[in-house]
């Protein structure tokens, strides 16, 4: 699936059937780890009723209908974030968190870089009322630096990934990472 993700001259929907395969497996990985952090069985639902999943604008909006589809109950929050091409720091531009915080919130967001946006969204979070510790992120790639600095405001225990690539390069996206991500999956 990731071969097919960063083939550069994959079409929309080779790019889409490939990110759509892999969603689910993440799914399933991310609702392990939170039940085995948790101290709960794999697979008991336990581990994930208490949820609230939060996409970043927009790219994980790829992720979405897998985590909608394995935990149907779960409230959906959307946290809007803009990267400034320039200088690669992030604003917030949209939020819509649920007025009921559950006790978890599980970020998803494809692609984790500089870890500039990622940590926005756990600052508001925990604003919002949840604990570090509970807060999860789910992606598809990642760039070494990300993961660590991420890892300095959220257990590593609680981060999903499917790959770490090797670093980024000097405009700060992930290499050999795979494209704008949200530009690929919607074709845009």
């Amino acid at each position: 699936m990731l071969s097919a993700m960063r083939d550069r001259s994959a079409s929309t929907a080779k790019f889409r059937r490939a990110s759509d395969a892999l969603a689910p497996l993440l799914c399933e990985a991310t609702i392990e780890a939170m039940g085995e952090a948790m101290g709960e069985v794999a697979g008991d639902s336990g581990a994930a009723d208490d949820v609230t999943l939060v996409p970043v604008l927009r790219a994980a909006l790829a992720l979405l209908p897998a985590f909608t589809t394995a935990l149907p109950a779960a409230p959906v929050g959307f946290l809007g974030v803009a990267r400034d091409e320039e200088t690669a720091l992030p604003s917030l531009y949209y939020e819509n968190l649920p007025e009921e915080p559950t006790r978890r919130a599980l970020m998803l967001d494809p692609m984790l870089g500089t870890a500039g946006s990622s940590r926005l969204v756990v600052e508001r979070l925990i604003v919002a009322g949840f604990a570090p510790e509970n807060i999860y992120f789910t992606g598809v790639l990642a760039a070494p630096v990300g993961v660590e600095r991420l890892s300095a405001v959220i257990p590593r225990w609680n981060i999903t990934l499917a790959a770490i690539d090797d670093g980024l390069d000097t405009q700060n996206f992930i290499v050999p990472g795979l494209g704008d991500y949200g530009d690929r999956y919607f074709g845009t």
